[in-house]
């Protein structure tokens, strides 16, 4: 299975609302569902309990948000391109130290250890695979249990 990529801009407030309507998108368009009922991992990963077979993971950042289904655990994140933090980058340019910093979070994600993981090392997971180009002005990280084609969809909404 292709690893499905919904992504959108939003109005700023709205992110977290706008990933669960990608998640819902997606889930009609791309599997013909219903969105199920949303579990938590102790880690907070979300998952479809009566689902398994659907593995999803959310993400959003001023002004946009992701939404990635596979068949397989999957992370993603993304940022929006910004100054980086002074005191985590460590003098890296800004655009590396988000690329950087979403393969993390798309690792910790997928691999369902919570946010406070980022708080001690971690390793990019080798699989992660930057799609800095797909929205102009935010990085996005995908990071998937094993390699698969990743089909982006870049949500756009007409007004009513």
């Amino acid at each position: 299975m292709d690893i499905i990529l919904y992504c959108a801009r939003c109005a700023k407030g709205g992110e977290h609302e706008k990933a669960y309507r990608l998640l819902s998108l997606a889930l009609e368009r791309e599997l013909g569902l219903s969105p199920p009922p949303i579990a938590r991992e102790a880690g907070g990963k979300p998952y479809f309990p009566s689902r398994p077979e659907v593995c999803f993971n959310l993400s959003h950042s001023h002004g946009a948000a992701v939404c990635a289904i596979h068949d397989q655990p999957i992370g993603v994140d993304i940022e929006k391109l910004r100054p980086a933090p002074k005191r985590l980058a460590g003098g890296m340019e800004d655009e590396a130290f988000f690329r950087l910093w979403t393969a993390k979070e798309a690792t910790v994600k997928r691999l369902g250890l919570g946010i406070a993981a980022l708080r001690g090392p971690v390793e990019p997971d080798p699989r992660c695979r930057c799609l800095a180009g797909l929205m102009e002005g935010w990085i996005i990280t995908v990071c998937p249990s094993s390699d698969a084609p990743i089909r982006p969809v870049l949500w756009v909404e007409t007004p009513a």
